[in-house]
């Protein structure tokens, strides 16, 4: 986001602005709008503070100003001796209107503009075109606004019809500029200028106008030029500082990437992949491609892999927006793309703590692109991308299935899963089998024999009672249902395995039984009780195919 400048606020006031003294250094007000009072601390420098003169006199005697630049806007005139002597960190708007007053006109015009803002920004991440951007930028910079190459040929340009002026004229007619127009340009003197030939300001000799130049570049070279004319011939610093908000904004929609080949760096990129694909685990080439990278890692990192929904859907998807958005709740983190996902590499500052950030804002975007977010494990090396990497794809894809109603999913919540499906794998090879009720203990088939014949829910029950730490009053809370339903449940489950849960082998089996009756049921979408025997034909060449179904007889 980018933010007003002192400038803007004296041109949007006009005629109401008395004197206008000027610090040395540009405050960036972002911190909102907040009237001075007689007593208190130091003056926030990110605010822009309205006063009264006596108020402002004060404070200043108070010492009450920060050592950082400082806006104040005075609802009348300070007494000259003050004025003659301010602070060079502080930058001082006198006006005519009194404190009410003022107030409401300051608060009228930054709230335009930070709507004006908030609205362009979204047409550059949202890859709305450039004809578009501009015509919005018209709306706040009222002049002829004009983007063309570095060889003068127009890219986008909207006219404004009080500006008269040949050059643009002949731009807007041709497509591009002659040679000799963009002799005459380059002869221009300029009216102000920066040291790093960031921007230029002249007088145009032929039609006189004032027109601002932005040099827009890429890697050190000059990409494109942003030109702005207005319908006068004196300088106007509001449409500078409003100009060159507008060149950042093109920049970052020109160069930030595009679509699914976005990468913060091809260096980082192209180290991502090869990790990932086990083509680096040598240290020492490790180290030495590290040092071509700004990484934001220290010491931990966590995977998070951002992926969405469907082929059709995704050509839609605005990726410059989405990932600068990400950028903002996760700044000390490295991104890039992979295989058609977003992969980020978030800094930790301990292996143990829990990944700190705005799930609101991260739940708010998945949910409006059909995305999912899945987070890996924390690792403290980044030669063990691969499996934390692998962890956060298993993520995805079995969160999906079982949880489709979460939008972000951490590997620890189906780390259990996982160990299920491996041991699913194996069972199909060794015993030719795709029910895995052989891995749950009698007592849970027990359970949901009961269960499906009485319809019960001891099973549930059980769960969320292991789950509370056989707390039964939480587990009665978590159920809805009475403490004295609860241990009568509590007994009947007992009852029906016929063991204590005081057995605590028998509550880790318990879990990690109902973990796979989990597995079976909403990631299989199978029933448990139905055994599936699968055959090979002799020679082992055929696929596993599925048998008749029988009802499985616990022992």
């Amino acid at each position: 986001m980018r933010f007003y400048s002192p400038a803007m606020l004296v041109y949007w006031m006009g005629d109401t602005v008395l004197r206008f003294y000027r610090g040395r250094s540009e405050p960036v007000c972002f911190g909102g709008i907040k009237l001075m009072q007689k007593e208190g601390g130091k003056l926030r420098p990110e605010c822009l503070y309205i006063g009264e003169p006596a108020i402002v006199t004060e404070a200043l005697s108070q010492g009450r100003l920060s050592d950082e630049a400082t806006l104040i806007v005075c609802s009348g005139e300070m007494d000259s001796q003050v004025t003659v002597s301010l602070p060079d960190n502080l930058t001082l708007i006198e006006t005519n209107l009194t404190l009410v007053p003022l107030y409401n006109c300051v608060h009228e015009h930054v709230h335009r503009f930070q709507v004006w803002d908030e609205q362009l920004r979204e047409l550059i991440y949202t890859n709305a075109s450039l004809e578009k951007i501009l015509q919005h930028a018209s709306s706040e910079i009222h002049a002829t606004i004009l983007l063309v190459n570095a060889g003068y040929k127009q890219i986008a340009a909207v006219e404004c019809p009080g500006v008269i002026d040949s050059t643009a004229g002949e731009l807007l007619d041709k497509g591009y500029l002659s040679f000799d127009t963009v002799r005459q340009i380059h002869k221009e003197k300029p009216v102000r200028s920066d040291d790093n030939g960031s921007f230029v300001e002249y007088v145009s000799q032929a039609s006189g106008n004032y027109t601002i130049v932005h040099l827009i570049r890429h890697q050190g070279s000059l990409a494109a030029r942003l030109c702005v004319i207005l319908n006068s011939n004196a300088p106007n610093l509001c449409y500078s500082d409003l100009s060159a908000s507008l060149a950042g904004y093109i920049s970052d929609y020109m160069f930030s990437g595009e679509s699914v080949d976005y990468s913060n760096s091809a260096e980082f990129s192209s180290l991502v992949a090869d990790l990932i694909e086990c083509r680096l685990t040598d240290k020492e080439e490790l180290e030495q491609r590290l040092k071509q990278i700004k990484l934001a890692v220290r010491r931990y990192y966590q995977p998070m892999l951002v992926t969405f929904e469907n082929d059709r859907y995704r050509s839609n998807i605005p990726w410059n927006y989405i990932i600068n958005q990400l950028e903002r709740i996760f700044p000390y983190s490295n991104i890039t793309t992979y295989r058609g996902e977003i992969l980020l590499i978030i800094r930790k500052t301990k292996r143990g703590i829990n990944l700190m950030f705005d799930a609101e804002s991260l739940t708010s975007i998945l949910d409006h692109y059909n995305g999912y977010a899945a987070i890996g494990n924390a690792s403290e090396f980044l030669t063990s991308l691969p499996p934390v990497y692998h962890q956060a794809k298993d993520a995805l894809r079995l969160g999906r299935i079982i949880n489709p109603e979460r939008r972000i999913l951490y590997y620890e919540d189906y780390s259990f899963f996982q160990i299920i499906e491996l041991s699913a794998e194996s069972a199909r090879h060794s015993i030719g089998s795709r029910n895995l009720v052989h891995l749950c203990n009698n007592e849970i088939i027990a359970l949901l024999m009961y269960d499906k014949k009485n319809g019960d829910n001891l099973v549930q029950v059980m769960y969320t009672y292991l789950q509370n730490e056989r707390n039964t009053t939480k587990t009665a809370k978590a159920l809805y249902i009475h403490r004295n339903t609860m241990l009568y449940k509590i007994h009947k489950i007992e009852s029906v395995i016929g063991e204590s849960l005081d057995n605590h082998r028998l509550r880790e089996r318990l879990m990690f039984s109902y973990h796979v009756l989990e597995y079976m049921t909403h990631y299989c979408k199978e029933d448990i009780l139905v055994l599936k025997r699968n055959s090979n034909d002799d020679d082992g060449a055929n696929p596993v195919q599925p048998a008749r179904r029988q009802k499985v007889i616990p022992d």
